[in-house]
């Protein structure tokens, strides 16, 4: 029987066949929001792209990447799931997807999936080509405001700050997005488990 935040999940986001469509002309790609359980915490993995990278170096980013020709948006999101952290094509239940986004500076349309990796979760092995490491992030933290800081100085914009990486850009716009939904679920949840006396 499926989680009751997940069930609600996937009852709220569209389903990923039926997100809607790319930005007409606009460079595609895909980006999934892996949710899994770390001692009894609802964590997403993020990756941090080596520093010496031509683009985005540093960068944090929700694993992902351009759709190829002849796949689906789905499809691209789980083989890029596969190829940056080392996740198993097919391992990752689909919950759904939420608002595309357009990156209007690199043309990007990116669809952003929601997927839930059952336990046992195993071993992120990122690509050392492109990638200094993963950086798992609670989700009660991700979805929380107060965590989220406005920079000053040279232009304003959201941020997390989270092991000495920074979470921003093109990311800081997709979970904004997710983020009300997902708190709508999971206040949801909390509500469903308080004892009868409490409702």
């Amino acid at each position: 029987m499926r989680d009751g935040f997940l069930a609600r999940l996937e009852h709220l986001f569209r389903p990923v066949d039926g997100w809607g469509a790319f930005r007409k002309g606009a460079r595609q790609a895909a980006v999934v929001f892996v949710l899994y359980r770390d001692a009894g915490v609802w964590t997403v993995p993020f990756v941090r792209r080596r520093a010496d990278m031509r683009d985005h170096p540093g960068q944090v980013a929700l694993p992902g990447g351009g759709v190829k020709a002849g796949e689906s948006a789905w499809e691209a999101g789980q083989r890029e799931v596969a190829e940056e952290i080392g996740v198993p094509v097919g391992r990752l239940v689909p919950l759904g997807a939420g608002e595309p986004i357009y990156a209007a500076v690199t043309n990007f349309s990116v669809v952003p999936f929601v997927a839930f990796l059952p336990e046992p979760v195993p071993s992120f092995v990122h690509d050392v080509r492109e990638l200094e490491g993963v950086l798992a992030i609670p989700l009660d933290r991700l979805i929380d405001d107060s965590a989220w800081l406005e920079s000053k100085e040279p232009w304003r914009f959201r941020y997390l700050a989270h092991e000495e990486s920074v979470v921003w850009g093109l990311t800081e716009r997709i979970v904004y997005g997710l983020a009300p939904t997902l708190r709508q679920a999971l206040a949801s949840d909390q509500r469903s488990d308080r004892p009868a006396a409490e409702h």
